[in-house]
């Protein structure tokens, strides 16, 4: 006789909840799932013991008829797919058909349901239906789940703490209301109520109960499509930053789910804005056709892949970043409490407005300072410890609305204009004018370069050197000529014109340091922004350094000249601001 069985319906059935119910909260995430699928506007949650002990969720979705009751508790059963072509379309958040007989087979569950003509009630322990009987509720669906995994000692023992176990919970429930603003979402625990939304489709008002003032006043709203995607939602500006990546909450066709890929696009679209380890807050909705995702690769369907990433990479990080570059402002020394009340309560979250006309109603304005015409007289002398050709522009007819008052323990420098005070870090000024001077030299595509008087020598290792050979063409296009001379040495005879004077050498080598550290998978777009800001870093004027009037009222022209002034390119702040406002709270001249 052989060795293979069959394993019983039970055993599959807790095998399987090894994988798809994990935690508490992975049960909340199907049972809610499922109410979402149902058409619920109104969802409840409820726990004792942060889940441990019962779990109970209420709808007024569709509900189910006697038959279905019964049959959903059986596994792979499930309306939302009939046919093997139904995989390519779904559109449904849950369509496995195995969350329920999971869940049911490691705990004890009660299901009252009704379709306005059927009312019944179910009770299943351990995977075994214990009784049927008749309902008495009115609506919709109500599933009681007590005791979970009280018959796998082992899955219960390695539960978390209660907060923990809760904390999972409550990020979830925040994720799924995020992800439908529609449906109305409370979670109670222990007849505490912890979170509850108002189901008014309008995901600012939604952002705004869940995070609070603070954070939805700072967000911005970005849509846009191509021939495969449409991509709407809200990223944050540059005064919110947190910590980890949970906050990154990426929902394709309503579903939500991580995908590192993602993460990593949006994260690429704040580079040289945010510090290293700091991240944005981000809730934007990809739509797509079913046809080109797949959900069907993780039985907690949290992943998914994407057959078009190339063109979803592109539309993303063009709508984060040219976003960023036009609403972003100067971050203010001092909350402007008054300001910030009537900017984002110019229009009420309870009015039924459009997004688009929110986003109207909530532009932000530049807040440049501006700078009168001029006409250019070039210096150059050895005091500019700058490092570029310093030009001050000067016109007779009217004073400059902005001009410098000095410099404070050599690295900060002091500018008012009319209404505001201006406290800027020259080394993180001179920082994000180079970068954007030398980040957008790469991007030529005609290099103006030019022939050294004295040709540099410089020898690597022998590894080093096969690379550097290897790199020969694009090299030279990047404006640097070479030859090989002798055992693993190069000989530089040309650069391009745009190195700092006086620095070429250094800046020669910057360049292939950065080229022998990179990995095989080497890639032009990352090269231009790693070296733009390694030559940017070492070549600009340090702290502690004593500039000149003249390179003073330079710098800070150049500065409010870039793209995006108000970070250097690791993400520090270049300058803060306090208005007259500020200055007078700060005095106690108004309260």
């Amino acid at each position: 006789m052989g060795n293979i069985k069959v394993m019983s319906e039970s055993l599959t059935n807790k095998i399987a909840a090894g994988e798809v119910v994990e935690r508490c909260s992975s049960v909340v995430k199907e049972l809610v799932e499922n109410s979402i699928d149902a058409g619920a506007t109104c969802v409840k949650v409820s726990l004792i013991d942060a889940g441990m002990k019962e779990i109970k969720v209420k709808d007024n979705g569709k509900g189910m008829d006697r038959e279905d009751a019964i049959l959903c508790f059986t596994p792979h059963a499930t309306s939302k797919i009939r046919n093997e072509n139904d995989l390519y379309f779904i559109n449904t958040l849950g369509f496995r058909g195995e969350a329920l007989p999971s869940i049911a087979s490691v705990s004890e569950i009660t299901l009252e349901t009704t379709n306005k003509i059927d009312r019944t009630k179910i009770v299943i322990k351990g995977g075994v239906l214990e009784s049927e009987e008749e309902s008495v509720i009115n609506e919709g669906t109500v599933m009681t789940v007590d005791n979970l995994f009280f018959n796998t000692p082992a899955r219960l023992k390695f539960l978390k703490s209660f907060y923990t176990e809760l904390n999972n919970i409550v990020a979830l429930i925040e994720k799924l209301a995020l992800s439908h603003p529609s449906i109305s979402f409370s979670l109670k625990s222990d007849g505490k109520e912890i979170l509850k939304t108002t189901g008014s489709s309008d995901l600012l008002k939604t952002i705004h109960e869940i995070y609070g003032y603070n954070v939805a006043k700072n967000m911005i709203y970005i849509k846009g499509s191509n021939d495969d995607y449409d991509i709407e939602g809200y990223v944050s500006n540059l005064n919110i930053t947190k910590s980890t990546k949970k906050d990154m909450i990426t929902l394709v066709n309503g579903r939500v789910v991580t995908n590192q890929y993602v993460n990593r696009i949006i994260k690429d679209a704040y580079h040289s804005f945010l510090m290293i380890e700091k991240y944005p807050i981000v809730v934007i909705n990809i739509n797509v056709d079913p046809t080109i995702v797949d959900v069907n690769i993780h039985p907690t369907k949290q992943d998914i892949k994407f057959s078009k990433m190339d063109t979803l990479e592109e539309l993303l990080f063009a709508l984060i970043r040219d976003k960023l570059i036009v609403k972003n402002e100067i971050r203010d020394a001092v909350d402007k409490e008054e300001e910030d009340y009537n900017y984002f309560n110019s229009y009420d979250l309870n009015e039924t407005l459009t997004v688009n006309e929110r986003l109207n109603d909530t532009e932000i304005k530049e807040d440049i300072p501006k700078f009168y015409e001029e006409t250019k007289i070039n210096f150059y002398t050895k005091e500019d410890t700058t490092g570029y050709n310093a030009t001050l522009e000067t016109k007779d007819e009217e004073p400059s609305l902005m001009h410098t008052l000095g410099l404070a323990m050599g690295t900060y420098l002091f500018a008012t204009d009319e209404e505001n005070v201006y406290m800027i870090d020259i080394h993180a000024a001179n920082e994000r004018i180079n970068y954007e001077r030398f980040l957008k030299a790469l991007k030529m595509r005609e290099v103006s370069k030019t022939d050294m008087l004295f040709p540099v020598n410089i020898e690597f290792t022998a590894n080093e050197y096969m690379k550097i050979i290897d790199k020969k063409e694009f090299i030279n296009s990047l404006g640097i000529d070479f030859d090989e001379f002798g055992s693993n040495t190069i000989r530089v005879t040309s650069h391009p014109t745009w190195f700092l004077e006086g620095q070429e050498e250094d800046s020669l080598k910057e360049v292939f340091d950065m080229i022998v550290s990179f990995d095989k998978d080497f890639d032009r777009v990352k090269f231009n922004e790693h070296i733009a800001i390694r030559l940017a870093c070492k070549k600009s004027v340090k702290a502690n350094t004593n500039i000149g009037i003249l390179e003073r009222e330079t710098l800070v022209k150049r500065l409010f000249e870039c793209e995006f002034p108000y970070t250097c390119p690791h993400g520090r702040p270049t300058t803060i601001k306090y208005s007259k406002y500020d200055l007078e709270k700060l005095f106690k001249r108004v309260v």
